[in-house]
């Protein structure tokens, strides 16, 4: 939540100091609070409490206090000893102050309860909390190790209402030897390496030490002879594989031909269907668990970073995780596909992804972390995955250029429900929106439809008909924050969009985005839901759907959706890909889902409908002009490609492909120029495609000649190792 505090505020400062074992540096950082930044406003009887960016403490009856969680990336083979922590500044604010209770957070719909002060806490004369800093836990996002504590700027003494601020607090985590409890991972390409590195950068306060490879990890830099050729079972041998999508049989042929575009793009694509992972994953409770062995697999040796599962939860299971916060009686979760580290049944029950409770009821071994981004295509039926497919395609390579610079937001009085106006309101889902407004660029067209519109100006009223005629007119990001179920989504008193309404949306493949629902049950996939219907509507609709598949906690969530947009448009080089993007937004609240609560239960509710390594728009596409050699000559060959848009391109993804044969990528530079390198065997055409962040894909072929010239070409090779004659070895092959 970095854009929402101010400079002032939050200044980190980082060193890395000292050796604690041959492997483990101790990290240390200083976090400055400004007074000027801590806002006291009545609430009834309580003064509430709060920092521009920060939470607030979420244990119910407890005062509400800000509190910020930080994280840190330490090495894998170590553990958390201790957090020695110190501060200076104390500064006592004026007045004497009743701090408002933390209030339990409620569903959307749901009537808001009022908790009394928890006596233990407001009848005592210490302080709380009782330490400025608290260790939370720890875990793995690809590998990285993170680590993350709970830093409380503020002190409340309740026998005399007084607040102490700590102006500045340092935090020092010593560090011991400890064991390594990720998945293993041998090898991924250069690509995967800098998205986990700029993922995990942007999550931690110690950014620096997450340059370089991770232990143990070969990072691939171009495939070799022989082009794209993996293994059918994730193996070190053959090609890396960037991506793998599941399936069953009946829909493989269709999802192929989405794989083939990701493959000729520069995304190393695989298809493998449910049968042939049940066939050779023999062990698992069920399909789920062997779908899960299989992926852990394709992590481990292919180095796969994104996966799509693709079918609904009929053909491609989903998992049930247990919970039993508030309403909420278990969760249909795909997150149980992208975290691959634990036992998501650890304790060997029946129940999978419980929360920790205490050390006698530790719950199952799930640290939440993304492994993998994973999306679902929803689809059940020929025309439902030919539909998916259709608008996948249609958003990466062909979207209307006025849509993909527009968004649209629908907001609703949360609470009290059936608010009508002149009635007090508890929470205003415009309230959610509004902060978020200032992160678009100001290319970003954006409209906003609140029922409460007389309150912001430049608002327009919320209604079910304006709803459907803005959608129509195509955005390329809509987000509706207000009531709904797997049925209907609300837009106001009375104002329904139904599962009818969205069958009948005619936006176009060209006009289809991606639909944020901040609100109940839009994704239970699990039941024939609304989200599936909007991207099943071959006529429009949507692309992508991000929402929960049970209740929503709108005061927890707001949190997501600002992470979820700051990241898309704000944080320096951010990764646009949506299930990067997706994912991202949950991390920085990973630290405080480890027990049960509304944390957790969004972690796990929140999942993509949608192809996880589409990127998302963040302004109007622009046109590339991508020049090169005609043809070219058997032999080592450096094609140089130069990209323009007319200014230089610069990341731009050049991939040159000739099956069987060749399979190479390069970037460009500053200049707009990329040099790649390979050696085709044979005359023919070779195929090369450029990509960019913001601009349309340019697809085109050169022609590959002979030469009168002498050259080596290598046809095939083999590798004798059996200790007989000439060779010195043992026989395996390797």
């Amino acid at each position: 939540m970095a854009a929402r505090r101010p400079a002032t505020l939050f200044a980190l400062a980082v060193l890395l100091f000292g050796v604690v074992s041959s492997a483990a540096a101790v990290p240390r950082s200083a976090i400055s609070f400004d007074p000027s930044q801590v806002d006291i406003q009545p609430d009834s009887s309580f003064s509430k409490v709060t920092i521009a960016g920060t939470r607030s403490v979420q244990t119910v009856g407890a005062p509400a206090l800000p509190v910020e969680y930080v994280s840190f990336v330490i090495p894998a083979g170590v553990r958390v000893e201790d957090v020695l922590v110190s501060w200076t500044g104390e500064l006592v604010l004026p007045g004497s102050h009743r701090v408002l209770p933390a209030q339990p957070e409620v569903p959307i719909g749901e009537t808001p309860l009022r908790a009394d002060p928890d006596p233990a806490i407001y009848g005592s004369d210490a302080p709380f909390p009782q330490s400025r800093v608290v260790y939370l836990g720890d875990g793995y996002l690809g590998g990285y190790h993170i680590a993350s504590v709970a830093v409380y700027p503020l002190t409340y003494a309740p026998a005399t209402g007084r607040l102490t601020l700590a102006r500045e607090i340092s935090v020092e985590l010593e560090l011991a030897p400890g064991p390594d409890r990720s998945t293993p991972r041998y090898r991924m390409t250069a690509a995967s390496d800098e998205l986990y590195r700029t993922v995990v950068e942007q999550l931690v306060v110690n950014p620096g030490d997450v340059a370089g490879k991770l232990a143990g990890v070969e990072v691939v830099e171009e495939m070799g002879p022989g082009g794209f050729l993996p293994r059918y079972t994730p193996s070190l041998e053959g090609s890396p594989v960037d991506y793998v999508i599941v399936t069953t049989e009946d829909f493989e042929p269709l999802l192929q031909e989405l794989a083939d575009w990701k493959t000729k793009k520069g995304v190393p694509t695989v298809v493998r269907t449910v049968s042939w992972i049940d066939a050779n994953y023999p062990g698992g409770c069920d399909t789920a668990e062997r779908i899960r062995f299989f992926l852990k697999d394709a992590y481990t040796s292919w180095g796969t970073t994104y996966v799509l599962l693709g079918g609904d939860t009929a053909q491609v299971p989903v998992r049930r995780a247990q919970t039993n916060y508030s309403l909420v009686d278990g969760i249909a979760t795909d997150l149980y596909y992208s975290d691959l580290d634990g036992n998501w049944n650890g304790d060997g029950d029946h129940l999978f992804g419980e929360a920790y409770v205490s050390i006698a009821a530790p719950g199952d071994s799930t640290d939440l972390y993304p492994d993998v981004f994973v999306g679902r295509a929803p689809a059940a039926t020929l025309v439902e995955f030919e539909t998916f497919v259709d608008k996948t395609l249609a958003y990466e390579k062909e979207p209307d250029a006025s849509f993909a610079g527009r968004d649209l937001f629908l907001a609703e009085v949360l609470f009290p429900t059936d608010w009508q106006p002149g009635q007090i309101i508890y929470q205003d889902g415009a309230t959610i929106v509004e902060p978020v407004l200032p992160l678009l660029p100001p290319s970003i067209h954006y409209t906003r439809l609140y029922q409460n519109y007389t309150e912001y100006p430049g608002s327009y009223p919320l209604s079910r008909q304006a709803a459907i005629d803005s959608i129509n007119a195509g955005y390329n990001i809509f987000a509706h924050v207000g009531h709904g179920n797997k049925d209907v989504i609300r837009c106001g008193q009375g104002e329904y969009i139904t599962m009818q309404d969205v069958d009948a949306l005619v936006n176009g493949q060209d006009k289809s985005g991606l639909g944020w629902m901040l609100n109940c049950s839009s994704t239970a996939i699990k039941s024939d839901c609304i989200g599936e219907r909007f991207m099943g509507n071959p006529s429009g609709g949507a692309s992508s759907i991000f929402g929960p598949t049970t209740l929503c906690f709108p005061s927890t969530a707001q949190d997501y959706f600002y992470e979820w947009f700051e990241f898309l448009y704000v944080s320096e080089n951010g990764v646009p890909n949506q299930g990067v993007v997706c994912a991202s937004c949950k991390i920085p609240f990973i630290a405080a889902s480890f027990y049960d609560n509304s944390d957790r239960v969004t972690q796990l509710s929140f999942v993509l409908l949608g192809d996880p390594e589409t990127r998302l728009w963040t302004g109007r596409p622009k046109n590339m002009v991508v020049t090169h050699p005609p043809a070219i000559t058997l032999g080592p060959t450096d094609l140089l490609v130069a990209v323009s848009d007319p200014a230089a391109v610069e990341d731009a993804l050049v991939c040159v492909v000739k099956d069987g044969e060749v399979y190479a990528t390069g970037t460009t530079d500053a200049s707009g120029e990329a040099v790649v390198s390979f050696s085709p065997r044979t005359t023919g055409t070779m195929t090369l495609t450029v990509t960019a962040r913001d601009h349309y894909p340019v697809e085109d072929t050169f022609g590959v000649a002979s030469t009168a010239l002498p050259h080596l070409t290598l046809r095939a090779h083999g590798i004798d190792d059996d200790g007989i004659g000439w060779s010195d070895g043992n026989g395996n092959g390797r």
